[in-house]
């Protein structure tokens, strides 16, 4: 979680930087508080030494609310948001916004509160209890498949979901991404259950509840870093050309619109001139700039930058080179 925490304060800091606000920065504070509640709630049930001094009460705000509600399913909300919000873009051209944006979450919402109201009304024999050997949050077998199916539920919507965007492919994978994020979670998933039922394993205690917490983290930490790990590394590395490779090829495969719509800053018209086979000029009219858009279209039309061949801005190919952008 110290990584993840450290990459989405890295996040904040560059949250002006062009190809990370395309990325949705609110839903990635959301998905890393739900991720952060999870781990939470995680330690609390499956550690002895932490729940030592637990009762139910605590096992039902941890194990059905933190862990559960709040934790995974929110997790999946916010994926499954994700999908959504880039079919509204690129399907339908429209921002996500007002009734388009709260209708889906009251909806989502509703998984995580039957789940957490139902888990609380139930009794100790068909609900979540407090054992002492080993010291350990418990769920009854009934409460248990009602979790695993609103779980499997979820999942199966947000594969539904992956398959009514698979032909839709923006300028820098993020179909591919979301691909990604939802096989890792999937396989881990998938995982878990299998190893619950296989016998001294799922009854190991310390081992399995160890095994579990980790692979939570993981499908956590993993899903942050695929849909991170590009752009905030170039906001770093090399912030202003890679951010002139991002809005030419913006242009080139004539995807402006749609990511105008994910930025919420208008990006405007982007002209390329070519001088010599090596002389990039880029003219950037940017309607309401910020700080950041504006010491960028500065920066790159320094003289220094548009004439000079070994500049850090021709590290990535343009039309101007006879080569195809990637």
């Amino acid at each position: 979680m110290l990584a993840s925490a450290v990459a989405i304060s890295l996040v904040h800091i560059k949250r002006a930087y062009i190809p990370l606000k395309c990325k949705n920065i609110p839903l990635l504070y959301t998905l890393f508080a739900t991720m952060l509640i999870w781990y939470i709630g995680d330690i609390w049930v499956y550690q002895p030494t932490v729940v030592a001094q637990a009762s139910r009460s605590a096992c039902i705000f941890t194990m059905s609310w933190m862990r559960m509600s709040f934790g995974i399913y929110s997790v999946l909300s916010c994926h499954i948001f994700r999908v959504y919000q880039y079919y509204c873009i690129f399907e339908w051209r429209v921002k996500v916004e007002k009734r388009l944006l709260w209708i889906p979450i009251i909806l989502w919402a509703c998984f995580p509160l039957v789940y957490g109201i139902l888990a609380s009304a139930l009794s100790v024999n068909k609900g979540i209890s407090y054992i002492t050997d080993p010291p350990m949050c418990y769920s009854a077998k009934l409460l248990y498949f009602i979790a695993v199916g609103i779980l499997v539920l979820l999942l199966i919507c947000w594969i539904i979901a992956i398959f009514m965007i698979s032909h839709i492919h923006g300028s820098f994978n993020e179909f591919y991404e979301l691909l990604a994020v939802i096989i890792c979670t999937v396989v881990i998933v998938v995982l878990q259950v299998v190893l619950r039922w296989i016998p001294r394993i799922g009854d190991s205690g310390f081992g399995y509840n160890t095994m579990v917490s980790m692979t939570d983290v993981m499908i956590g930490q993993l899903s942050l870093f695929i849909l991170i790990s590009r752009p905030l590394y170039h906001s770093i590395k090399d912030p202003f050309a890679y951010q002139k490779y991002f809005l030419h090829k913006l242009k080139r495969e004539n995807h402006q619109s749609e990511y105008e719509i994910a930025n919420g800053t208008q990006l405007g018209r982007i002209s390329t001139s070519v001088q010599d086979n090596q002389d990039v000029g880029l003219v950037l009219n940017i309607e309401s700039p910020t700080e950041w858009t504006q010491s960028v279209s500065n920066e790159l039309l320094k003289p220094q930058y548009l004439a000079n061949s070994n500049s850090p801005l021709q590290r990535y190919p343009t039309e101007a080179d006879g080569r195809i952008l990637v």
